[in-house]
């Protein structure tokens, strides 16, 4: 098994309102959390390799606003919003989460915490995400979420992997 490939992603759903998602990389914790304060490297990242992501708005502090969007070679675009509702540099984050579509869908809490492993050589990411309805929950597992975080994930390992080879 190759390097990039050797962390799966593994989502979980503890309870009926929940999708928790666990990632281990090859990376100490302040820069895996460096992908995601850093807009110029949240983009590099995050999401299908199929589609390119502009970020409209992206206040990384409390209280700080995001938006972004996901665009397909269709013309498609999926947009994407939240705000900032904790950040504990470099162990925590918690926003909203939001998926602008019809109906429209109550707003997620994705609470992120970055664990160091291996005396601070490996990270985990464990992600919990929390819903205010069950359907809420199945739906995101049913629109192919898994699948998007994996490849993001991958590609997440692939940009660990350039900064440290290149020592940033």
């Amino acid at each position: 098994m190759s390097e990039k490939t050797r962390n799966q992603t593994v989502v979980t759903t503890p309870s009926d309102l929940e999708i928790q998602i666990d990632r281990e990389f090859d990376a100490p914790r302040e820069l895996v959390w460096e992908c995601f304060e850093d807009p110029e490297l949240l983009v590099e990242w995050l999401g299908p390799r199929r589609l390119k992501m502009r970020i409209e708005k992206y206040d990384f502090r409390v209280g700080g606003e995001w938006r972004y969007i996901h665009s397909d070679e269709g013309g498609n675009d999926f947009v994407f919003f939240g705000e900032f509702r904790e950040i504990t540099k470099p162990e925590l984050m918690e926003q909203t989460f939001t998926f602008v579509m019809e109906p429209p869908v109550p707003p997620q809490i994705d609470r992120c915490e970055f664990i160091e492993l291996d005396g601070g050589k490996r990270t985990l990411l464990r992600t919990v995400s929390t819903f205010e309805v069950k359907e809420a929950r199945d739906g995101m597992l049913q629109s192919g979420m898994e699948s998007g975080v994996s490849e993001g994930n991958e590609r997440l390992d692939e940009l660990l992997a350039r900064r440290l080879a290149s020592g940033e």
